[in-house]
């Protein structure tokens, strides 16, 4: 089993105190009893805990669906000739558009870290601490595709100008997007190889940077690149044709 380095379980505490700590104080202020701190903190621990065990009970939800789904695809292969042949079925794990990777999937993607949630309620997720990030889309593409990140926030704006983009070892044109929450950055590739069962997507900035480089009260170890809420990618035909 793969543990969590200690650096990373350190500034996870860190990052779950902290939202604990703001919740606190955020009910703290609509109390008006003589003792709003300690009212606020047992409210609070005991949303918390409550929380908690909806959680659990998602997560053996969950392993209980992905147990059923491993039992229906082994009961799939059948014997042939004396040798066991999958039955066939669809090559693709994402079969329609728009597939939308979220902080939850793109978690469990080397170099990025874990989501986190912003004071509205908004989650994002970290890329680092590497300077680069590069992950398979099991998607036998035949017409162009648009890849779209959606609310980027650079570390540092400097890292901006380095940003680059791979699909199947083709850099791609990169279109940045000014919003209210952040950047949007979009890409368009048009597959040239027909053949393929994939599309490996990269990322890569100039470098990571340590967080207390540019804060050296923190205890944040971390070493960011960029935060972003989503990887969309989607059917860009139509567009493709009308230019």
């Amino acid at each position: 089993m793969n543990y969590l380095p200690e650096s990373e379980v350190i500034n996870l505490k860190y990052q779950l105190a902290q939202q604990i700590k703001a919740s606190i104080n955020r009910a703290a202020a609509k109390k008006s009893s003589n003792m709003p701190f300690l009212d606020s903190t047992v409210d609070t621990l005991i949303d918390e805990m409550a929380e908690l065990k909806i959680e659990i009970s998602k997560l053996s939800l969950t392993l209980s669906s992905l147990k059923k789904i491993h039992n229906s695809d082994r009961d799939e292969f059948k014997s042939q000739n004396g040798r066991a042949q999958p039955q066939t079925q669809a090559k693709n794990q994402f079969i329609t558009f728009p597939i939308l990777l979220d902080p939850e999937y793109l978690q469990n993607i080397d170099n990025f870290y874990y989501p986190e949630a912003t004071d509205k309620g908004n989650t994002y997720i970290w890329m680092g601490p590497e300077n680069k990030v590069s992950f398979d889309i099991p998607l036998s593409s035949i017409s162009p595709i648009e890849i779209i990140l959606k609310n980027v926030r650079f570390i540092t704006d400097d890292l901006r100008d380095s940003l680059q983009m791979w699909v199947n070892g083709k850099q791609l044109n990169l279109k940045i997007i000014k919003q209210n929450e952040g950047l949007t950055i979009s890409a368009f590739w048009l597959p040239i190889d027909t053949n393929t069962e994939k599309c490996t997507v990269e990322i890569k900035v100039e470098r990571s940077i340590s967080v207390r480089e540019l804060y050296p009260e923190t205890s944040d170890t971390r070493k960011l690149c960029f935060a972003l809420s989503e990887i969309e990618i989607k059917d860009n035909t139509q567009e493709y044709v009308n230019t």
